[in-house]
């Protein structure tokens, strides 16, 4: 019975330290730049070049059965114009 006793206060005390422990080692949220917070470090990333939106369309075109090619020479096709 003691060991026992032991053994469940020991396992006790050690989800109360990991608990403690982890609260205390989580970074404060300053509430006045808790918006500032959320996001990227950097902020956000640069909006995609144009041909990278033709080119998804043209996927998602061809995944629903909107076109009756192949899906190739569309990509290539904007992708090339992309280069110059």
């Amino acid at each position: 019975m003691t060991r026992t006793l032991l053994r469940t206060v020991g396992t006790l005390l050690l989800a109360l330290t990991l608990l403690t422990g982890a609260a205390a080692a989580a970074p404060a949220v300053d509430t006045d730049d808790a918006t500032n917070a959320v996001g990227p470090p950097g902020g956000l990333p640069d909006q995609v070049p144009d041909f990278v939106t033709t080119i998804l369309e043209l996927i998602q075109e061809f995944l629903t059965g909107g076109t009756d090619g192949s899906l190739g020479p569309g990509v290539s096709d904007a992708a090339g114009e992309a280069g110059g």
